[in-house]
């Protein structure tokens, strides 16, 4: 499937989006149905205060911050807003684990689907913080660390992956998809993008004159071979017949 850059954008950040559980849950999604009874919850809690000047957001907008390990729970921190909010992890837990399984590693960058909101009454460990922060799924996870936090540029692309041995990066834009190795740092541009989204999976084809490069998304968590940065997608790339597989991570903002 082939179109405009607002119209592939638009197709495939929302397939990837609807992969990723973020639009149009159901019942039958046992992740979404845990997000949906705890916020059928909270609705019945009178809170205790109110998050004042909280930056307006969507709820289907992406989320970047820091998180901090704080005994058994976490804090979360906006890119956006300096206020410190309690965490509750109502994913699959993987930033929760994150947080414990590694002493030396207990402050992530993130980037997830979730909302904010005031501290309600029945959280009394809570009381004090600026609010709550419900993390409702987790997309990328890194240890922060100089370089690799809330300081990077919001991406700028709509999907990226990356793998090891041998090492390769490829970047999807609106206008086609960037390949780089070692070999060639400066990357190959490849265009005349398709994509296509089936049962779940979604796919980008590009040339370059007579080069073509493949791209497949699954919604299959992924962790990187040698960082350790946690991934929601798994990515499977072919350059000219040749198979790589790594870790895929979406765009922040919208292709141009």
């Amino acid at each position: 499937m082939s179109g405009t850059p607002r119209s592939l954008q638009t197709t495939c950040l929302c397939a990837l989006m609807v992969i990723a559980a973020c639009s149009d849950r159901t019942a039958n999604d046992p992740v979404a149905s845990s997000v949906q009874a705890a916020k059928a919850e909270l609705a019945t809690e009178q809170p205790s205060a109110a998050i004042e000047d909280a930056p307006a957001e969507s709820s289907l907008a992406i989320k970047r911050g820091i998180v901090t390990a704080a005994g058994d729970h976490g804090i979360f921190r906006s890119c956006d807003d300096k206020a410190e909010l309690w965490l509750i992890d109502e994913a699959d837990g993987t930033i929760t684990q994150m947080l414990t399984e590694d002493p030396a590693s207990t402050v992530f960058y993130v980037e997830a689907y979730g909302e904010r909101d005031a501290v309600p009454d029945k959280l009394t460990a809570a009381k004090g913080q600026a609010g709550v922060f419900t993390l409702e799924q987790l997309l990328f996870a890194s240890p922060a660390s100089e370089g690799r936090g809330c300081e990077q540029a919001a991406a700028d692309y709509v999907v990226s992956a990356r793998g090891n041995e041998p090492f390769w990066s490829l970047t999807v834009t609106g206008a086609g998809m960037q390949w780089k190795q070692p070999d060639t740092p400066e990357g190959v541009t490849f265009s005349d993008l398709q994509s296509e989204n089936a049962e779940g999976t979604v796919s980008y084809v590009a040339s370059a004159e007579n080069r073509k490069l493949q791209l497949t998304i699954d919604a299959q968590p992924c962790r990187d071979s040698m960082s350790g940065d946690y991934f929601a997608f798994t990515a499977n790339a072919a350059l000219d017949g040749k198979e790589f597989k790594g870790c895929a991570r979406v765009g922040l903002q919208e292709a141009p």
